[in-house]
């Protein structure tokens, strides 16, 4: 296996420029996840490792080699798309060993890499079927299979999953984990799923535009967004924002609705997190919460007491989704607040178009400047 490093590399179709100077090092053996939504340039990146797009600037290397001049069959990559790509006419045996044989290698080599992968992803006795025999995570196995035989240095994948159900889906999620753990490869994966790129990477690459927002583990990418792109992108249901004006009194910091009808105190363990708070008093920020930091306060009360639930407000109750183990609230307050969303306790006594109150997490609390929407965090505060 072998590292991936793409150093200022940039993608131009005409006028379009689809992938932006990009720096990004994909380490030996790391599962590397490609997230964003439609057009941010993760698949176009993805195919220029390939060679499947020329590269207008910028290099790309593969181990200790800068592959740019390399045409894709002598990259020693292993691509698997969206859409399964298996000869119809050929078993599924054959579809995997198709390439080996293009490649002269030996029958017995050939064998053994293909009954070694049929083991390894369950589809031993589906080796004499055709494609059309198969079901969609079997035809998903196959494809993956013939990728593994070839026992490349670096593994691509395009959205493999988004063909199959939502059963099926969290499934392969969990097998491809697991294959990666076995096989110990070096894995690319792209997705605009946020839940895949959450579950399954090592590292998640968020992309918008053409630009890299922010590269770091799904928990500090999920706790320490960069910017309110990232933090309403990555989380389900998305992290909650507000323009709100930054206050100070008796050396204490709050966060007040413009109209003044909620105001929040910012606990001081949390206003170390913050970088130079300072320069921001009386001016308008963005506030950034999950959904999962607003709870109802009579729960906090009960739970925690009086003084985890002084952060609070009354708001309009205009759905209610019971999800089970949970339920969700969608309030508002006026114009104040349009709509954000709370994940509650099930026992919740909330009801829909009435008024509730709830109560907030101050100390998982995101700050954002108004103007460039970027975190007002330290940069050198620990992430974990």
């Amino acid at each position: 296996m072998a590292r991936v490093l793409l150093d200022g590399v940039t993608k131009r179709f005409g006028n379009v420029i689809a992938v932006n100077d990009i720096d990004l090092e994909v380490k030996d053996r790391e599962f590397v996840v490609l997230v964003g939504p439609s057009g941010c340039g993760k698949t176009t990146t993805l195919r220029m490792i390939a060679g499947l797009e020329e590269i207008t600037k910028g290099t790309i290397s593969i181990g200790d080699t800068v592959v740019n001049d390399i045409p894709p069959k002598d990259r020693d990559i292993a691509m698997v798309f969206q859409n399964y790509a298996l000869y119809p006419h050929m078993d599924v045996y054959n579809n995997m060993a198709f390439g080996l044989k293009l490649r002269k290698f030996p029958k017995s080599e050939i064998d053994r890499r293909v009954k070694e992968a049929a083991r390894m992803l369950g589809i031993e006795n589906l080796l004499d079927r055709k494609p059309k025999q198969l079901s969609g995570g079997q035809r998903q196995r196959v494809a993956v299979g013939r990728a593994i035989v070839r026992e490349p240095k670096v593994f691509l994948m395009d959205e493999p999953l988004s063909n199959l159900d939502a059963k099926l889906r969290v499934q392969m999620r969990a097998e491809l984990s697991k294959l990666h753990q076995s096989l110990q490869a070096t894995i690319i994966y792209v997705t605009h799923d946020q839940i895949e790129a959450m579950t399954m990477g090592d590292r998640i690459v968020v992309m918008r535009d053409g630009f890299i927002q922010q590269v770091a583990s799904p928990l500090v990418i999920y706790n320490h967004p960069s910017n309110v792109f990232v933090g309403g992108f990555i989380g389900s249901p998305p992290m909650n924002f507000m323009n709100m004006i930054l206050t100070r009194e008796d050396g204490r910091y709050y966060v007040e609705t413009i109209e003044g009808r909620v105001k929040l105190e910012i606990p001081p363990e949390r206003v170390e997190y913050f970088d130079n708070l300072d320069a921001y008093v009386e001016k308008e920020v963005i506030f950034g919460i999950r959904p999962e930091d607003i709870e109802d306060f009579n729960v906090v009360k009960q739970t925690l007491g009086e003084e985890a639930a002084k952060n609070s407000f009354t708001a309009n109750v205009d759905v209610i989704e019971p999800m089970g183990a949970e339920t969700y609230l969608y309030l508002s307050l006026d114009e104040e607040i349009p709509q954000i969303i709370a994940r509650v306790d099930a026992q919740t006594d909330a009801v829909s178009g009435e008024q509730h109150k709830v109560a907030i997490d101050m100390s998982k609390c995101q700050l954002f400047d108004k103007d460039t929407e970027k975190t007002l965090r330290k940069e050198n505060v620990r992430l974990r």
